[in-house]
């Protein structure tokens, strides 16, 4: 009996080695640049990750490719095949032109978590479905009504700001603008007053906090399972949110749902818009709703805090362009008498230079991801990129690679003078009609936050803040390892 279970055991051993080195054969077989893969992570080197996508691990992919010059290159995450682009060419083929046969972004959410469903995750038809509804969220009009609120809410962070330059200390720069995007995210989505400069405990705050910087070893067990075995934590519902952060939302959003629409209460913010187009026939469901409201919630308050902290950091290292971007908006606050329109903060051409070269070197999602939903073949190539296969965008690399901008590590706003000059290989929002849905949001909140701060302060190095600053490797959003730290004088 011992002996035949042993016989059995090795042979299931043996079976899944053959498995797994068939599986790892599949660039070989087809001719395609490859690197070698380890059982069970592939090429990725983060065993247990902090998201839902890789991050800076696809730098690695696009210097090893781009030294062997080639444009394509097969990769392995888990046992899965992934092929990684270099060309622009290629990219834009992907993302826009041949849109419909790489539509689906191969991140899974679970209809047990409805936290987990939404905008990044829906593919084909629930996808499109999705996004025609809520781009109504986004139009001009709409981000005029959240911009009046959002005014409100850099009054909050000026006094912290204030406290530190009388008594010269540093200011953690990515917690202050968190909790000023994170009080702007709780009043234009869900009018709520979060109040995260005066409570520390604030309930979004903390939901953010733990979102992005506490991961249990279940939680990372979990990442591991739905970014190496995707298809199989589909099957098993395995969410790819932490289970407190999503209770404790859903547990939020149910709740404030039910008190407007029971007492017919209406504000003006982004949940309303939403409760509007679930009551007037749109097929919303509730899970729906908050799965929509997460991600925003996520993405606005993450992704600009981020963009707003690395663009301070390098303004305090680039005096130059600091006052050159102070006096436009100091010009614009005096020529709309210290009250700034909508039309007046967006207008400002050379604040939007700035933003867009901080994008450039600190892109808030390192990679980009599309799967293959029907068999391709590019045009200059016979190979036939099979239905499954995961395509990879190594963003943050192809904005520093000195090919498409020179002297890519400085920090020069002025190459994107020319407004109506095209980037092909600038990606910060990704490209085509699956592209970031929120980005005029996310660009509202970091253009109100710098036009506030840099009228009043005067920003500084910090010796607190060790150089050069390093990406979180396990992130798969841009995130500096260390803490950044500046200082900031007033300006009288």
């Amino acid at each position: 009996m011992l002996t035949e279970i042993a016989i059995l055991f090795a042979s299931v051993g043996i079976v899944a080695v053959l498995f797994v080195k068939y599986k790892y054969g599949y660039w070989k077989r087809r001719n395609v640049p490859y690197l070698e893969p380890t059982f069970p992570t592939g090429n990725n080197t983060s065993f247990f990750p902090k998201g839902i996508a890789i991050g800076k691990i696809s730098d690695y992919f696009y210097k090893e490719f781009k030294a062997r010059g080639v444009k394509r290159g097969g990769v392995f995450l888990g046992v899965d095949p992934s092929l990684v682009l270099l060309d622009p060419e290629d990219i834009r083929t992907v993302l826009v032109k041949e849109f419909n046969s790489f539509v689906d972004r191969g991140i899974y959410g679970t209809k047990a978590d409805p936290t987990t469903v939404h905008l990044v995750t829906q593919n084909g038809q629930d996808w499109k479905s999705a996004r025609v509804k809520y781009t109504s969220v986004f139009t001009s009009a709409k981000m005029k009504i959240m911009y009046d609120a959002m005014k409100k809410t850099i009054t909050y962070m000026l006094p912290l700001l204030d406290d530190s330059a009388k008594r010269n200390l540093d200011v953690d720069v990515l917690d202050t603008t968190a909790r000023f995007t994170t009080d702007s995210v709780g009043l234009t989505i869900f009018g709520v007053e979060c109040n995260s400069f005066k409570d520390p405990d604030a309930e979004f705050r903390n939901l953010g906090i733990h979102l992005l910087e506490q991961f249990s070893p279940m939680d990372r067990m979990r990442l591991f399972m739905v970014i190496y075995f995707p298809k199989l934590a589909a099957k098993l519902n395995i969410s790819n949110i932490q289970p407190e952060v999503s209770t404790k939302f859903t547990r939020l959003i149910k709740d404030t749902v039910e008190y407007r629409e029971k007492n017919n209460v209406s504000r003006k913010d982004f949940l309303d818009m939403l409760i509007q187009l679930k009551n007037s026939g749109q097929h919303i469901t509730l899970d729906e709703l908050i799965g929509q409201t997460f991600v925003f919630f996520l993405a606005g308050f993450e992704t600009s805090s981020s963009t707003t902290t690395m663009t301070l950091f390098e303004l305090a290292e680039n005096q130059d362009v600091q006052d050159r971007l102070r006096e436009e908006i100091t010009s614009t606050f005096e020529k709309n008498n210290n009250d700034l329109s909508y039309e007046a903060l967006m207008g400002m051409k050379y604040l939007g230079q700035v933003i867009d070269e901080t994008l450039r070197m600190y892109p808030p999602v390192i990679s980009l991801l599309r799967v293959c939903v029907k068999d391709f073949k590019f045009p200059d190539s016979d190979l036939l990129i099979e239905k499954g296969t995961r395509i990879i965008i190594p963003a943050l690399s192809l904005h520093r690679d000195p090919d498409h901008f020179p002297d890519p590590m400085k920090y020069c706003p002025d190459r994107f003078e020319d407004r109506n000059k095209k980037y092909p290989a600038y990606l910060p929002f990704g490209d085509g009609p699956r592209n970031c849905i929120g980005l005029r949001y996310g660009l509202m909140q970091v253009r109100v936050g710098l036009a506030n701060i840099l009228r009043n302060y005067k920003v500084l190095p910090s010796p607190s803040t060790k150089k050069p600053l390093e990406i979180d490797p396990d992130m798969f959003v841009l995130r500096p390892t260390q803490r950044v730290c500046l200082k900031f004088e007033k300006i009288n």
